[in-house]
């Protein structure tokens, strides 16, 4: 179709001849029984000009004839446009069909006027001639001239109205009205634009698992790591966030689960076309954010992109004036659920109570039970709830962000500027002149510049990264909250009135650990650059273009540690006559911290990439795209040699009539750890689309489901990333540090011993993964949407290293092969729903994603092979216990105290009723580790999911999303010596509040939490199995935020728009389990858990 959409929308009503070209072009031809269409391309063909229309408005079928000999164009559409309704208007070599009843044009009232001139562009700098420019209201207004000029007079306070056929609207204040005007492309369903690997495509084009979210929705929380926002906002994406430390508080995410138990298994993540970190963003910078799913979707990223693919895309200028926004956030943060321990007094009852049940004499005597129960001399008698010595109930942090936005059609620029500040929940001793406690400080800066250098050639430079610095104590964080967790309340307490501090020998004081040994900071900064360079084909043949990228990224790390060992004395027991504490010296430290400095290699890398690409629409019917892509990375963090990778890509989609879509992909990769003859993977996909909605026989049903596409793809992607980051897998290793040898008649003389290290295999070659997906959209009434998917994969030649070489080969090292295979299968499903109810928008959403994974084929011992311990037929990281059945009761034991003869004989412990009954898997008469197996869950969720709705009536706001997981399962205790009740003796150990859920012979059940509690470790009790397999799932209210928008009569001209709001993140979490966050990778509660907040901010726009 030749540009259809231009048209004018204010009348002309007499012919204006331009009187220079229009004038000189001439035209010979004669044309007989033609269409009106062949003879406007035959203008066209012979000619510079460009003739717009309205497909409605002419009928380009009818027949005519025309003779011209060194004829005009004048003449010749005075032919054309005889006996019809037309006329035609000249402007320079555009010429406009319109109806001659169009309205006149009228010239405004001179008085109060004043004169308002500019030009009119599309989104790609382009001048748009014969734009209607109408002063609201009236019917007085002019038009674009071919340069997209426009110029009119209007009164101070009027409304001035931009229209154009295709495009949206604009309705723009006299006073408010920039030089330049971008009219952007009026969309619909199927010309909405989504981001896909190395561009964009129309959503009616779109055949690939491929998900888009604005990113504004993405800024639910008060931490600064996005991939902490993506569960339960995007279907499929499975994440978990592990930990609360600043710093240290990334979420592990998978794009439709984990179908691989070799090398990585995170998603590549690519930000503008480059592979970077997610996390290094701020959440200010991102324009755009996508996730391709499927093989359809990620193919093209070869090697890369076998797990997955996510697409950033940051902020680019615009043209418009400059737009400033400054946003403004404070939050108070406090931890969602600490675990909570008994007192000291009730730990030491139960202890004697314990020894007292098993005829051994209680350790403690009444009077100090009493005496540390009334707070008597706590020095003396001390209750100490370590989890609160060294935590705070609440911190803070605060962030800020800076964008200006603007620029012309030649030059537009994006910058974007932002601070973050972390406290953390960690103490501090304040009389000490420094601090240990967490703090972490952040700026993110990126700058983006567009350059169109001609008509034809544009140039994009980007320039981003951050500083980071972390202060924290100098001892690590986990092994402060592990000895908060070892240390019982009553041995001692955290600092002496005196200032002395305590401690036992061998033993560690938690908060002295945290506060005493000094601080370190750790600053790590990033540099990221982008230049590429595009130009338009359109000479050698419409639609062809090409660009070529380069982008270079530095990353380096240091830190400064100030450290010291405290002074220690042992717990004092008793005061002398004077009242003053007696106490021994345990060990004398130092009195000045010492000063020490380190550094990293950090990393760099390079990146290169071209790009050929086509999209051109023939005959109005069939849409053809094609690109074609070279890339080569280099990436160098100090290692041996840098690792270095290429490859071809290439895409082909053909659509006809918007209808049938079809699209084939493929990735040609090389690896450095194969041999030659292995080294090259080439992975395929196709993919096929149909839009039922398009089809003539959908029209009645078109009113209520307006949008309707079903899609199935098929493809294969390849890696070649082997585990513990073996490289160059071909080429058999040495092993130049092994035991060695000592001569002499002292054996002073030593030399180490070398050895075979890892055995080369030729013949390894690309782990490789074939997807499969069907999935469904439609939309219902242009309210409701629906997204189905149904995925499958399979993953063959898994690397791994064999475990069933006999020990008779002399392998110090058994050799990688390519023998595991896997499958990974499930579903997503994606809701929306936005509605406009007299003065409200209303929206809703909702999404889950499930995937769960099984071993095929796992190199199994041969006497494992088909039992409970084999792992075939089972999922990666499956949980591996005792498989318990209950409790022994009395009728298990005989009068003597021993197990009936019938049942299995326990080898772990001595058992008594009460104690957990475990099945005898194997059926050899006994319970030893040989009935350990598979006993189903992974740490890791299956299922996670979320679902929200947002409100604006009157310019207030309502917004509300949960989030949650399913399929979850851990072992808590993980087999530690002093995790259940009294085990620890009083040496170590802390006590759960829910000590009391527990079997005794007065509550013989089997429906409580403890088993029998034993003074000493039972491993019979403590051992992994499904008795302390707990369901970790879990609902959380991720975000609820109440907003204000101030309107225009109380902003006036001090901002443009001015948003307040208050925001709660975690405010609550529902679950089953009760101990701890569920959330958090820990067996016993002890680690720095995940932070709700309570969050202030603003919004302004200058």
């Amino acid at each position: 179709m030749r540009i259809t959409i231009f048209l004018l929308l204010v009348g002309m009503s007499s012919v204006i001849a331009n009187t220079s070209y229009s004038q000189s072009a001439k035209f010979s031809f004669l044309l007989r029984n033609v269409t009106v269409k062949q003879v406007f391309e035959k203008i066209q063909d012979q000619s510079e000009f460009n003739i717009f229309y309205k497909d409605s408005q002419v009928d380009l079928d009818r027949k005519i004839d025309v003779i011209a000999d060194q004829s005009s164009v004048t003449e010749i559409l005075e032919q054309v446009l005889a006996n019809t309704n037309l006329t035609y208007k000249i402007i320079d070599r555009q010429i406009v069909l319109v109806p001659e009843k169009e309205t006149k044009v009228e010239e405004p009232a001179e008085q109060d006027q004043k004169p308002v001139s500019g030009r009119i562009i599309d989104s790609k700098g382009l001048p748009l001639p014969g734009v209607s420019v109408v002063i609201k209201g009236t019917s007085n207004g002019t038009i674009t001239d071919v340069d997209g000029v426009y110029s009119i007079n209007a009164p101070d306070d009027a409304v001035l109205t931009f229209s154009f056929i295709g495009m949206e609207n604009q309705e723009i204040p006299v006073n408010e009205v920039p030089r330049d005007i971008v009219l952007e492309e009026a969309t619909t369903d199927l010309d909405e634009v989504m981001v896909v690997g190395y561009g964009t495509q129309k959503k009616a084009s779109v055949v690939g698992a491929i998900q888009n979210i604005n990113p504004g929705e993405l800024q639910i929380s008060s931490s600064k790591n996005i991939s902490n926002t993506l569960a339960g906002k995007l279907a499929g994406v499975i994440a978990v966030t592990r930990s609360g430390e600043p710093g240290y508080n990334q979420s592990n995410f998978w794009i439709r689960g984990i179908s691989s138990f070799s090398g990585s298994t995170n998603p590549l993540v690519l930000v503008d076309g480059v592979q970077r970190s997610l996390d290094d963003l701020d959440i200010s910078e991102i324009e755009s954010f996508s996730i391709l799913k499927d093989a359809a979707a990620s193919a093209m990223y070869g090697v890369r992109g076998a797990n997955g693919v996510i697409l950033v895309n940051t902020k680019r200028g615009k043209i418009q004036k400059p737009v400033v926004n400054v946003r403004v956030e404070h939050a108070i943060t406090a931890p969602t659920q600490m675990p909570e321990f008994i007192g000291a007094a009730d730990h030491m009852q139960l202890l004697n109570d314990l020894a007292s049940e098993e005829f051994k004499v209680p350790y403690y005597e009444q009077l100090a039970i009493d005496r540390t129960r009334s707070g008597y001399d706590p020095e003396l008698y001390p209750n100490v709830d370590w989890i609160k010595a060294i935590s705070k109930d609440h911190a803070y942090n605060t962030r800020a962000n800076l964008n200006v936005n603007g620029g012309s059609a030649m030059l537009r620029y994006n910058l974007t500027a932002s601070a973050y500040n972390e406290d953390g929940i960690m103490k501090r001793d304040n009389s000490l002149s420094y601090d240990t406690s967490t703090g972490l400080t952040r700026y993110n800066l990126r700058s983006n510049v567009d350059l169109n250098l001609t008509k034809t050639t544009s140039m994009r430079l980007s320039v981003g990264g951050y500083l980071q610095k972390l202060r924290k104590q100098s001892n690590g964080t986990n092994t402060v909250w592990d000895y908060a967790f070892d240390t019982p309340p009553m041995v001692h307490p955290a600092i002496y009135a005196d200032g002395k501090i305590p401690v036992r020998s061998s033993r560690v004081n938690p908060w002295a650990y945290l506060t005493q040994y000094g601080y370190g900071v750790y600053t790590s900064s990033k540099l990221e650059s982008l230049f590429s360079i595009e130009q338009k084909l359109d000479f050698i043949t419409e639609g062809l273009s090409t660009k070529l990228s380069f982008s270079f990224d530095n990353y380096s790390y240091s830190s400064l540690t100030r450290s010291k060992d405290p002074t220690y004395y042992l717990p004092a027991t008793t005061r002398d006559h004077e009242g003053e504490l007696e106490l021994t010296l345990l060990s004398s430290g130092s009195e000045f911290l010492n000063y020490e400095e380190g550094s990293d290699y950090g990393n760099n890398q390079t990146y290169l990439e071209w790009i050929l690409n086509y999209d051109h629409t023939f005959n109005e019917a069939h849409n053809l795209t094609g690109l074609l892509l070279f890339n080569q990375r280099s990436y160098d963090d100090g290692g041996i040699q840098p690792y270095r990778n290429q490859g071809i890509a290439g895409r082909a989609t053909y659509s006809f009539k918007n209808k049938y879509v079809g699209e084939f992909n493929f990735g040609y990769n090389g690896s450095e750890n194969f041999a030659k003859g292995q080294r090259y993977g080439f992975f395929p996909s196709f993919a096929v689309g149909w839009l039922v909605s398009e089809e003539n026989f959908w029209a009645g049903m078109k009113e209520t489901i307006d949008f309707l596409k079903i899609r199935a793809s098929w493809g294969q992607a390849g890696n070649d990333q082997i585990g513990s980051e073996r490289r160059f897998a071909y080429l058999t290793t040495m092993n130049t540090e092994a035991a060695g040898y000592h001569w002499g008649n002292t054996a002073d003389y030593q030399k180490d011993g070398v050895t075979e290290g890892d055995i080369g295999v030729n013949n390894l070659t690309w782990e490789t993964v074939t997807k499969k997906n069907v999935g469904i959209e439609f939309s219902v009434r242009s309210a409701l949407r629906i997204q189905l998917d149904a995925f499958h994969e399979y993953r063959d030649n898994i690397f791994m290293q064999r475990r069933t070489i006999p020990t008779q080969a002399g392998l110090l090292s058994t050799p990688y092969a390519n023998f595991g295979k896997v499958k990974n299968q499930g579903g997503e499903a994606a809701i929306t729903y936005n509605k406009k109810l007299n003065n409200a928008d209303i929206s809703f959403f909702a999404n889950v994603s499930y995937a769960k994974n099984e071993i095929l084929e796992y190199d199994v011992p041969a006497g494992q092979q088909g039992t409970h311990q084999d792992i075939t037929g089972h999922s990666i990281n499956e949980l591996y216990g005792y498989e318990a059945i209950g409790l022994y009761t009395a009728e298990d034991f005989d009068a003597t105290g021993n197990l009936l003869p019938e049942l299995p004989q326990n080898e772990l412990a001595e058992v008594r009723p009460g104690d957990v009954k475990i099945l005898d898997w194997n059926e050899d008469g006994v319970i030893n580790s040989k009935d350990k197996g598979y006993v189903g869950g992974t740490n890791d969720p299956r299922m996670v999911y979320g679902f929200g709705g947002n409100i604006s009536l009157h310019g207030f706001d309502l917004s509300v999303f949960f989030q949650g997981v399913g399929d979850t399962y851990r072992f808590i205790g993980d087999e530690s010596e002093y995790f259940i009740p009294g085990s620890g003796q009083g040496i170590q150990g802390n006590i759960f509040t829910n000590y009391t859920d527990r079997w005794t012979e007065e509550n013989p059940s089997q429906d409580v939490f403890y088993p029998r509690l034993s003074y000493a470790t039972n491993y019979n009790n403590n051992a992994n199995s499904t008795w302390w397999k707990k369901d970790m799932s879990f609902l959380r209210l991720k975000q609820i935020e109440i907003g204000y928008n101030i309107p225009a009569s109380v902003k006036k001209d001090m901002f443009k728009a001015c948003r307040i709001y208050i925001n709660g993140n975690n405010l609550l979490t529902f679950s089953d389990f009760k101990l701890w966050d569920p959330e958090l990778s820990t067996s016993n509660g002890t680690e720095y858990p995940p932070l709700k907040s309570v969050m202030l901010g603003i919004d302004l726009i200058f």
